[in-house]
């Protein structure tokens, strides 16, 4: 069995390297060509009445008029907010983001969004620091799952590549 184990650690590793790939691709992306602007929300799908409900519910979010959702995180709710904000050319412009609030509390009416330079139409609320911290997270999975080597060896076909 432990050859088993090891070809699900050798799986397990190769996500989590393309994860940290894919977190440190983002973060260069995002620096290289997008720029930070204040948003402002115009309007939200986690309405006042929503918010005091998450509030009182006391966690248990089945009961409630929003209801579960796959996308909610603990004590997070994935919202989609209209937002107002204005890039480098100076023209206001408004578009739909997702983003993560916490459960019951108000959430923020200006934040941080990053937009393309070469198309401020492209919008995203998660910036360079965000896919930063993910490329930490991604780095030490990838560090712990190749530490289980030690334990259960590589796996058969590259036992072989080793000796």
């Amino acid at each position: 069995m432990p050859s088993r184990m090891a070809d699900f650690i050798l799986v397990a590793l190769l996500c989590a390297w393309l994860f940290f790939v894919f977190s440190v691709w983002q973060v260069v992306r995002l620096l290289s060509g997008w720029r930070p602007a204040a948003a402002k929300v115009w309007r939200s799908d986690y309405t006042e009445a929503q918010q005091r409900e998450d509030f009182w519910s006391a966690g248990m979010t089945t009961f409630t008029s929003r209801g579960w959702n796959w996308r909610d995180g603990e004590d997070q709710r994935h919202v989609e907010d209209e937002i107002v904000y204005t890039p480098h050319d100076g023209r206001e412009r408004r578009t739909l983001v997702t983003r993560q609030v916490h459960r019951g509390w108000t959430p923020d009416s200006v934040y941080t969004v990053w937009y393309d330079a070469a198309d401020p139409d492209r919008v995203t609320t998660n910036g360079p620091l965000h896919w930063a911290l993910m490329a930490v997270l991604g780095i030490f999975a990838t560090v712990v799952i190749a530490n289980l080597f030690h334990e259960y060896g590589p796996p058969p076909l590259l036992a072989g590549w080793f000796h």
